[in-house]
């Protein structure tokens, strides 16, 4: 094993590749996409093995804020966790991986594609969702067994690839769903691409039958969604296409919700890279994390402006999770975790598997602050109860 206190250089690397379901192979959807790494299939637990459990070892004694627990079969890389409780825990990955933690051990669940996992999010009584793309969109009202995943109707079946990815979801509490991702041209009967309206946001509402679009104006990418209640909704991400005369620069969007329908107002980011993620306490503290480690802050103290907020690293940074405003998680590429007590961003240090390259980490979610996951490239970390510090 071995440990990471501080990550250095840069990876210029995006979970963005969707695999084709019928052939197996990439497709590339994403402007800068690159394939999300596999290990060896003896790496982790043996194939077969039965529910392997965390492997708590000598790790956290040694003082290692996250600890790689071992999941069963062949590892794949993971994308995305979430939970409604610490004992109903799901992270997803490449190749359709979904398994569930119960606190005990770990199943690997069918999901019935071969498409990459991107987002998995719920609600606390257990219901969850699994994103891919347009075209895989999977249900289940909570673990039961192995035969958990329904597929779901795909977002905006009627033309055009169903191939882009979904990166983003939220869950409002009325239920139903609402899914972010690439833009998508809403082509009327003989129009063009020049002058058709833009969709990169879908709402699948509490007993409809069908989804409704949101959020014209193209080239931007969803990447994240976080709400602090039923009257707004912020957006992240940036933009779809790359070119040598394209300005690069990350993006957030705040909607409310008004007769049916959601209107949009964009927030100055200050940032000139991509956003990928975005999480808050309130409607007053919410995080936003991107390329080159980017941070910034929504306090509401400056009017449609987010405040930059320096952070000890400059890789990419691609998930963000916390419980509160003075215990906020990042974690990016190069095996950067970051932790925020309120004052400043600081590392953490994790230990990883011998024989694999140091990962991009891709996703974090806890049940409380001393329970806190983290996935990436090849791994799943913990930290439990019994680790002492922030």
């Amino acid at each position: 094993m071995r440990f990471m206190p501080v990550a250095l250089g840069l990876a210029w690397i995006l979970p963005s590749c969707a695999e084709d379901a019928g052939s197996g192979g990439p497709v590339d959807v994403s402007p800068d996409p690159s394939p999300i790494p596999e290990v060896p299939a003896d790496a982790g637990c043996e194939a077969g093995t039965e529910g392997c459990e965390p492997a708590l070892s000598d790790c956290a004694s040694r003082g290692f804020g996250f600890c790689p627990v071992a999941i069963p079969n062949k590892r794949p890389s993971f994308t995305s966790v979430w939970g409604s409780r610490e004992n109903d825990v799901w992270v997803g990955g490449t190749h359709g991986a979904l398994l569930h933690f119960d606190g005990t051990s770990w199943v690997q669940t069918p999901s019935d594609t071969t498409q990459t996992i991107f987002k998995i999010a719920g609600r606390p009584s257990g219901e969850v969702w699994a994103l891919s793309s347009r075209e895989v969109v999977l249900h289940s009202m909570g673990f039961a067994g192995d035969s958990t995943w329904k597929p779901f109707e795909p977002v905006e079946p009627r033309n055009g690839s169903q191939r882009e990815l979904l990166l983003a979801a939220w869950l409002p509490p009325e239920g139903g769903i609402w899914v972010g991702g690439g833009p998508y041209y809403l082509l009327p009967e003989r129009a063009t691409e020049a002058d058709a309206p833009t969709a990169n946001f879908w709402r699948w509402n509490a007993g409809a039958t069908s989804w409704t679009p949101s959020m014209t104006g193209k080239d931007f990418f969803v990447r994240g969604l976080w709400s602090s209640g039923a009257d707004e909704l912020w957006a992240v991400g940036g933009m779809s296409t790359y070119g040598r005369f394209t300005p690069r620069y990350g993006r957030a969007l705040r909607g409310v919700p008004r007769a049916g329908a959601v209107e949009w107002t964009e927030y100055d980011t200050q940032a000139w890279d991509d956003l990928h993620a975005i999480w808050g306490s309130s409607s007053d503290d919410v995080w936003a994390v991107g390329d080159r480690g980017t941070v910034r802050h929504w306090t509401n103290a400056t009017p449609k402006r987010w405040a930059i907020v320096d952070a000890p690293t400059k890789q990419h940074l691609r998930a963000v999770w916390g419980t509160g405003p003075n215990d906020v998680w990042v974690v990016g590429d190069e095996g950067t975790i970051l932790h925020y007590d309120g004052t400043k961003f600081e590392h953490v240090e994790a230990e990883f598997l011998d024989g694999v390259a140091v990962p991009n980490l891709r996703g974090v979610w806890g049940s409380s602050a001393r329970d806190v996951w983290i996935v990436g490239d090849n791994i799943v970390l913990h930290r439990n109860a019994r680790v002492e510090g922030p």
